[in-house]
């Protein structure tokens, strides 16, 4: 070190000094030790030096602002087996732009910040793709890192159904039968869940899955569900193909559900038709329409409900049409 004062060479000590850091979304201050000339006492510049204390502030930045830490970023890498290299191709950024995450002495913005800690989940990183197949033509399939990336992100999905329960699979199974011009949004995959639920106590007497749902503004919600699903707001979840490991009965169900339901009324729709059953309507007892609840509907009351409608209305595997009629008096009657 050269000392730019008085030109004396390799004469320094440290010196404790503290430096404030203020910005958007942060304040500070951070001790370092920097280095001093000893002959004239001027500060003196050692790149190293800056460059470890960079990495401090960083650190300290990404903390306060809730920004993605290095150590996320990299386990991105791990868990979807993906390069750096690639998964900037597939974002839209420059190269470099993760290597400058990961080395600490570079901070991202709460924009990129959200939009990797968003990849965290698998099914976001599998919209991401089809909205390059779709950008692309088609062309980005044929890529070796695309299919390897794609492997990876269906083991991901598996390991959520294997860890979150068989709603998961009803999940995914609706999710892969969605198309272009009839997509599936988070608001009628919760209906879809609760129907799929009443109708299996009718077709196979017993419930599809455990989980309980509760009575919301916008009808009935599978919290864990919402949990998974709620960063996607309106815009439509991504179409899924793997495998599915359902039985035909209840298969049947599902596909009697998305018959008569998903191809025939939109997502408010199918809102309108739970707002409309006692089931609901039990569980928002007292509770204003505009009020949060968390009230279970009860899962006693979705099944008595759904045996009685299809007493009433003559519905079974053999007479499944008779559904519409049903539909229709309780929307328009």
């Amino acid at each position: 070190m050269r000392c730019f004062e008085c030109g004396t060479k390799n004469e320094y000590e440290l010196k404790e000094v503290t430096r404030k850091y203020e910005g958007d979304g942060y304040c500070f201050d951070l001790t370092v030790c920097v280095p001093f000339c000893k002959v004239c006492g001027a500060p003196l510049v050692d790149e190293e030096i800056e460059a470890t204390i960079a990495k401090q502030a960083n650190e300290k930045i990404r903390e306060q602002r809730n920004i993605i830490t290095v150590e996320e970023i990299q386990e991105l890498f791990r868990k979807y087996n993906v390069s750096q290299k690639y998964l900037s191709k597939l974002l839209g950024w420059g190269e470099i732009t993760l290597t400058r995450y990961i080395s600490g002495g570079y901070t991202p913005n709460q924009q990129n910040s959200e939009k990797l800690k968003s990849l965290q989940d698998p099914y976001v990183v599998k919209k991401m793709m089809l909205d390059k197949i779709e950008e692309t033509n088609g062309d980005i399939e044929k890529e070796h890192a695309f299919q390897k990336l794609n492997q990876s992100v269906n083991e991901q999905i598996v390991k959520i159904e294997n860890s979150k329960g068989k709603i998961y699979q009803i999940v995914n199974w609706f999710l892969s039968q969605a198309e272009e011009d009839n997509c599936i949004t988070h608001l009628a995959l919760q209906k879809l869940l609760y129907f799929s639920q009443g109708w299996n106590y009718v077709f196979n007497n017993t419930c599809l899955f455990n989980d309980d749902c509760e009575a919301w503004v916008h009808g009935a919600v599978y919290r864990i569900i919402f949990d998974e699903f709620k960063k996607f707001k309106f815009n439509p979840l991504p179409q899924m193909n793997n495998r599915i490991t359902l039985s035909q009965e209840e298969i049947t169900v599902l596909e009697f559900v998305k018959k008569y339901y998903f191809n025939v009324y939109t997502a408010k729709t199918l809102e309108k038709i739970c707002h409309l059953e006692k089931p609901f309507i039990l569980a928002r007892e007292g509770v204003a329409p505009d009020k949060n609840s968390e009230e279970l509907i009860q899962k006693a009351h979705i099944q008595a409900y759904y045996l009685e409608i299809a007493k009433q209305y003559n519905i079974s595997l053999q007479n499944q049409d008779n559904v519409k009629l049903y539909l229709n008096e309780l929307l328009y009657s």
